[in-house]
C-alpha cells in the first residue's frame, strides 16, 4: 500500500551503487550458481525466475473463475489473499500442489469497515457491533476501541485518532508498542493456523513519518522507523520461531541508505513494492537504478526471500517495464527472490529453457549482462542508447536470430539460447 518515491537522474557511467549492487553478489558459495530453494514453491523447473501475485481486491478475487485460479496457481510460487477467502486454499493447491497461499496482514493500521455489519462498517461500535471473525489487520477496530484506545494513534495537529491519507476507514494504530505487537503476534498466528496458510505478507512496515499522515507520538522518520525496527524484531522473530514465513513491505526505502540492508537482519524477507517503477513506464535510471539492485544485490548477500513489484496496481505496465524489471532481476537473484509486475491479471515468464545461472553479472560499457545455460539477460540502466556483441547466438523475443543487441535507455532484454540445453 506504500507509495514509493522514484528519481531520474542524469547518469554516464554506472554508480558506484549500481557497481555495489552487482558485485555484492559475490560473496561465499555465490560465485558459482546456486543451489535451487527447496521453500517458497514452484514455477517452472528451467527458469530462474519465480513470481508472486496479489489479491487484496475483493471485486478482483470474486470475479475470478476457478479455471482462472487454476491457471494462476500453475504461474506463480506465492498467492496471497485476504484472511476471509481462505476457502480458496484447496482449490489453489489442487492445481499445484507446491504453491504457497499466504494471508495479508496491516502492520500500522485497522480497518472500521471490518465489521459483522450491513456493508461491514463499525461505526461508533454501538452496543452489538462485533468485529468481523477474518480481518485483514492483527486486531480488530472495535476491540481496539473497547479495549485498547490508546493504540489508536493521535495526529501530531489534533491529537485525535486519524485515518491514513488516501485510505479513508484505515486508522494508524501504535506499531511500536510491545504490548500491540504482541497481540497482533497471537491473533495472526491464531488466523494462519486456523486454516493453514502458508506464510503471512505484513503491509505497512513504515520508514517515514507522513506516510499516510503524521502521528504525535512518530513525529519524524527516525521515531516511525525505531519503531518499525522494533516491530520487525518482534514480529519476524515470533513467526519465524513459529515456522511462518513472513515478507514485509516497506515504503521509500531508497531515500535511506543501508536501512533496506540492516532491516533485512530479524526478519524472513522484504518486498520492495514499486522496483524500477510505480506507473507503466520504467522510472528508475542510474543512481536510482542501482539503489533497487542494491536492495537485491543485499538479499541475495544475506540468503533472504525478498518479493520486488515493478509498476502501478492499478493497470498493466508496458512491454518495456516488464522487460526491464525481468532483466535488472535476473542480473541479481539468486532463486530465493519473487518477482511480480503491473496488476494481478499480468503474468510474468522468464524464457521456459533459460536455465541455471552460470556466472555473475558484468559489466561492458553501459549495459549490464548476465549469462545463463540457456540464455542471457542484458540490461541497459543509462540515460542513452548502447549497444552489446552477445558472444554468441540467441534468440529474441520475435525468435529471430542475434548475436548483438542494441539497448534504448531504461530497456533490457532476455534472450534463449540457440538449441539451449539447460542444467
Amino acid at each position: 500500500m506504500n507509495r514509493s518515491r522514484f528519481f531520474r537522474m542524469r547518469w554516464w557511467n554506472v554508480p558506484a551503487a549500481a557497481v555495489f549492487a552487482l558485485t555484492i553478489i559475490g560473496v561465499p558459495g555465490l560465485s558459482r550458481p546456486p543451489p535451487a530453494p527447496a521453500t517458497m514453491g514452484w514455477t517452472m523447473p528451467t527458469s530462474p525466475v519465480r513470481t508472486f501475485s496479489l489479491w487484496q481486491d475483493e471485486s478482483a478475487v470474486r470475479a475470478t473463475s476457478d479455471a482462472q485460479w487454476t491457471k494462476i496457481a500453475r504461474h506463480n510460487s506465492v498467492i496471497v489473499l485476504n484472511s476471509w477467502d481462505y476457502s480458496l486454499i484447496p482449490l489453489l493447491k489442487r492445481a499445484n500442489p507446491n504453491v504457497q497461499v499466504w494471508m495479508y496482514k496491516n502492520l500500522a493500521g485497522i480497518r472500521s469497515d471490518d465489521c459483522m455489519t450491513a456493508g461491514g462498517r463499525c461505526g461508533s461500535c454501538a452496543h452489538g457491533v462485533m468485529d468481523s471473525k477474518y480481518l485483514s489487520s492483527g486486531m480488530g477496530y472495535c476491540w481496539v476501541r473497547r479495549h485498547r484506545p490508546a493504540w489508536l494513534l493521535g495526529a501530531a495537529d489534533t491529537r485525535k485518532p486519524f485515518e491514513f491519507r488516501g485510505y479513508p476507514r484505515i486508522w494508524e494504530t501504535d506499531y511500536g508498542n510491545p504490548a500491540y505487537q504482541r497481540r497482533w503476534i497471537r491473533n495472526v498466528l491464531a488466523d494462519v493456523h486456523a486454516h493453514g496458510w502458508d506464510g503471512v505478507r505484513v503491509d505497512n512496515a513504515l520508514t517515514t513519518a507522513n506516510a499516510y499522515g503524521v502521528a504525535a507520538k512518530y513525529p519524524t522518520d527516525g521515531s516511525v522507523q525505531a519503531a518499525t525496527y522494533s516491530a520487525l524484531r518482534s514480529i519476524g522473530g515470533a513467526l519465524h520461531r513459529a515456522d511462518v514465513p513472513a515478507v514485509f513491505n516497506v515504503g521509500y526505502m531508497t531515500q535511506f541508505p543501508g536501512l533496506w540492508r540492516r532491516w533485512l537482519a530479524p526478519v524472513d524477507g522484504l518486498e520492495e513494492e514499486f522496483y524500477l517503477s510505480h506507473s507503466r513506464q520504467p522510472n528508475a535510471v542510474g543512481h536510482a537504478w542501482g539503489a533497487y539492485q542494491a536492495e537485491l544485490g543485499a538479499c541475495t548477500a544475506q540468503h533472504k526471500t525478498c518479493w520486488f513489484h515493478a509498476g502501478s496496481y492499478s493497470s498493466a505496465v508496458s512491454g518495456r517495464t516488464r522487460a526491464y524489471a525481468l532483466a535488472s532481476f535476473l542480473l541479481a537473484t539468486d532463486e530465493r527472490q519473487l518477482l511480480a509486475v503491473g496488476d494481478t491479471a499480468q503474468t510474468l515468464r522468464a524464457p521456459s529453457r533459460l536455465g541455471r545461472p552460470i556466472g555473475l553479472a558484468s559489466r561492458t560499457g553501459p549495459l549490464w549482462q548476465r549469462r545463463f545455460a540457456g540464455g542471457i539477460a542484458v540490461v541497459n540502466p543509462s540515460t542513452f542508447t548502447a549497444s552489446l556483441s552477445l558472444g554468441g547466438s540467441y534468440l529474441d523475443r520475435r525468435r529471430a536470430s542475434a548475436s548483438a543487441i542494441t539497448l534504448r535507455p531504461a530497456t533490457g532484454a532476455v534472450l534463449a539460447a540457440h538449441q539451449a540445453r539447460c542444467r
